[in-house]
């Protein structure tokens, strides 16, 4: 017969088998729990970090600088620009052209369609593709429809995000052709460096369509104005005309924003380069980039660059 100190101890014996058991499997479950924790705060974080990526009002201030003329962008430039898929042939053709000019920024392409989206993504292109978070057509835009001042007014806020974040930003359409490396023309002493799309004895236009914005003070400061006045505006304007009445107004203003407009021979708009007769009256010209506007229509623009033989795609 077991004596009772043998049946007691075998009954701490058992008790704590049990609770080992016990304690193992909730050790166990409270891993477990904090892993799925874990795994649920990345993906919210990646997600918040995406959104902040389009969305300036979370993303934090900087003190405003100029950075020096360089042969190379500087570290925190990001070279910025929004397509659809109608437009895709004439972003892989500018991706080429920026290529072929030996330099390589980082590069940030906004797909304002998921199927533009898909398609960006399989490019063999090192670059930064997102996918904006209010879709727009994906279909041809006509310069001037409301479709047209839909899309291009969203420009602005995706500059203001990076602007926010300390990125000096080289906003440039895609039916742009990079032949040299624009960044040593961004000299020290200037916030806001853009082409002119229309010259004297005409009145100046500048584009909005190849603007170089370093993250200043002033800078931000301009770009919310422009922000908010599109915004006011009654009946929508393009952001180019939105664009030049700021910024005639702060050239006439000491402390406004430091404009500085690129020399038209070197940063050429589709008025004069792609004009025969301009071009045989200006043999000189060695553009750094050259624009295919002041035409209406994608498949003109294309036929305008096969034509000078600035076409990239087989």
């Amino acid at each position: 017969m077991p004596t009772s100190c043998t049946i007691a101890m075998k009954r701490i014996n058992l008790m704590y088998r049990t609770c080992s058991r016990s304690i193992t499997r909730s050790l166990v479950i409270f891993l477990l729990i904090l892993l799925a924790i874990g795994l649920v705060m990345t993906g919210m974080l990646e997600t918040i970090a995406s959104r902040r990526y389009l969305n300036s009002d979370h993303l934090p201030p900087r003190k405003s600088r100029i950075q020096p003329v360089s042969d190379e962008p500087p570290p925190k430039t990001v070279v910025l620009t929004t397509t659809n898929s109608a437009f895709l042939d004439l972003t892989e053709n500018w991706l080429h052209s920026i290529q072929s000019c030996g330099v390589w920024p980082n590069i940030t392409v906004i797909a304002e369609d998921r199927a533009a989206y898909e398609a960006l993504r399989k490019m063999k292109f090192n670059i930064h593709v997102t996918l904006a978070d209010q879709l727009s057509t994906a279909d041809n835009l006509l310069f001037d429809t409301p479709e047209y001042k839909r899309f291009v007014n969203k420009r602005a806020d995706y500059i203001l995000a990076l602007l926010h974040n300390g990125y000096d930003v080289l906003f440039s359409d895609v039916d742009t052709y990079w032949v040299k490396n624009p960044f040593p023309y961004f000299e020290e002493g200037y916030d806001i460096f853009t082409q002119a799309d229309q010259l004297p004895p005409l009145p100046q236009v500048l584009c909005a369509g190849f603007v170089f914005y370093k993250a200043t003070g002033q800078t931000l400061k301009f770009v919310r104005t422009w922000i908010t006045r599109m915004a006011s505006k009654k009946q929508t304007q393009p952001d180019q005309v939105v664009l030049n009445q700021l910024i005639m107004k702060s050239m006439k203003n000491k402390n406004g924003v430091k404009v500085k407009v690129l020399d038209p021979n070197l940063f050429v708009s589709g008025q004069f380069y792609f004009n025969d007769d301009w071009r045989s009256k200006n043999p000189h010209v060695q553009p750094v980039m050259l624009h295919n506007n002041w035409v209406i229509g994608h498949d003109v623009k294309v036929q305008r660059f096969k034509k000078i033989g600035m076409w990239s795609i087989k």
